[in-house]
């Protein structure tokens, strides 16, 4: 039932419904460049062992902001938010420790995980 509520809320607000993608993660690098992620879109998982199926994508920009390069592939991502949590790539499972380890987190895989499974509720 979270899953589905949550859903509805992301849904709202998230990169399928609106112009910009949602974005969750932001790389810089020392020559000002820099490489964001984004949600493209989402849904509830058909697999029970998931709660979520995302699709990002990558976006890099130079010390100006303008694009360098913007991949159009759709990255197939699943979340898990209850224990154990991960984030899954292909057949990889990279897990999410909890409690989370970082005050500003700086890994791709946790920040998606908080995007989905940490969301204040109402």
């Amino acid at each position: 039932m979270r899953a589905i509520a949550f859903i509805a809320g992301v849904s709202v607000a998230t990169p399928s419904m609106a112009a910009e993608q949602l974005i969750f993660y932001t790389a810089n690098f020392p020559d000002a460049t820099s490489v964001q992620l984004s949600i493209l879109n989402n849904s509830a998982s058909q697999d029970g062992d998931y709660d979520f199926e995302v699709a990002i994508g990558l976006v890099e920009t130079d010390a100006s902001g303008a694009i360098r390069y913007q991949d159009t592939g759709k990255h197939r991502v699943r979340v898990r938010c209850n224990y154990p949590a991960y984030v899954s790539v292909g057949a990889r499972k990279y897990p999410i420790e909890m409690p989370l380890s970082r005050s500003a987190h700086d890994d791709w895989k946790e920040n998606l995980w908080i995007t989905f499974c940490a969301a204040p509720s109402s």
